[in-house]
């Protein structure tokens, strides 16, 4: 099943039994997935862009929810949390740190050709985020490229 459908499928069931969280995080991510099928010519997307459009909604949350505590509002904080939680069940499971060394190492080999070590690092983190996004955090990965030479 793809993940448009078993989102849209988990909608229904969360008015179904009236779990407001995850109906309004679900309605949410439909409308996003609407704005990103529009811009791509009214052409439905594809997982993959599913999956950015989630990142990007998950990562819009998160930054709402540190300006609620910084603004002593943990309410609102946490009900953008709760949200996360329940679009965090639509990405896939997180790389382990040695994971991503392996693969990142893999990939910054195959520009060995490429002798400016910046634009290889740059070039490295492209084709991760083109072959595995979604599948670690953008801040671990700029970390382990920063220590490759």
């Amino acid at each position: 099943m793809k993940l448009k459908e078993k989102i849209q499928e988990d909608f229904i069931k969360a008015m179904k039994e009236r779990n407001e969280v995850a109906k309004l995080a679900l309605s949410g991510i439909k409308a996003m997935i609407t704005e990103a099928e529009k811009l791509n010519g009214n052409k439905p997307i594809g997982d993959q862009e599913v999956l950015k459009v989630l990142n990007k909604a998950i990562k819009n949350r998160k930054v709402s929810a540190e300006e609620y505590y910084k603004y002593n509002r943990p309410d609102l904080a946490t009900k953008e949390l709760a949200e996360v939680e329940v679009l965090n069940k639509y990405m896939p499971k997180k790389m382990t740190v040695d994971e991503l060394k392996v693969v990142l190492t893999q990939i910054y080999d195959s520009f060995e050709n490429i002798e400016n070590i910046t634009a290889r690092k740059g070039r490295t983190m492209g084709e991760f985020n083109k072959k595995y996004q979604g599948l670690a955090d953008i801040e671990l990965i700029k970390q382990i490229i920063n220590e490759m030479k």
